[in-house]
């Protein structure tokens, strides 16, 4: 029987160190503006997102058209500000949820046929032990210490 296996990743050193590079770009550009909140400063904060975004982009629009309107405690060119700055880093990171998301979903999967790969190997050493292969007696002794689960080898074993 043998393992699927999806994953088929080699990067080579120029692969490495062209996406090394791609992402320090992105971390020297960006980083400058990037501004870290903390949890209770998010709850606190209003979202704009889709239902709103539109809200604010009239409200905007209007403002723009009718000044008068403007209380003089708002700058309406901060306002303006934020929304350019809103504009631009939303695509931004949705592009970088998109990637995210993919890494993400590469990486479980690597770690999942790695582990059953892993797990594959043990059992056939394990069974190997049982079977008084000399060889495999040493090999199941550490591995099962490091299996994750390795109390429940013991109460079986018992």
């Amino acid at each position: 029987m043998s393992i699927d296996n999806k994953v088929k990743i080699q990067f080579t050193a120029e692969q490495k160190t062209s996406i090394d590079g791609a992402i320090k770009l992105l971390k020297d550009t960006l980083g400058p503006v990037l501004i870290s909140l903390t949890p209770d400063e998010k709850k606190s904060m209003l979202i704009l997102g889709g239902k709103t975004l539109s809200f604010v982009n009239k409200n905007l629009m209007y403002s723009n058209q009718n000044p008068e309107f403007i209380p003089s405690y708002l700058n309406q060119n901060e306002w303006t500000i934020d929304m350019e700055a809103w504009n631009n880093l939303a695509p931004i990171n949705s592009q970088l949820k998109e990637l995210s998301s993919l890494l993400n979903d590469t990486i479980a999967l690597c770690g999942n046929e790695a582990y059953r790969q892993a797990l594959t190997y043990y059992n056939n050493v394990k069974q190997a032990a049982k079977d008084n292969v000399p060889s495999a007696k040493p090999i199941y002794e550490e591995l099962k210490q490091q299996y994750p689960n390795h109390k429940k080898n013991k109460e079986i074993a018992d």
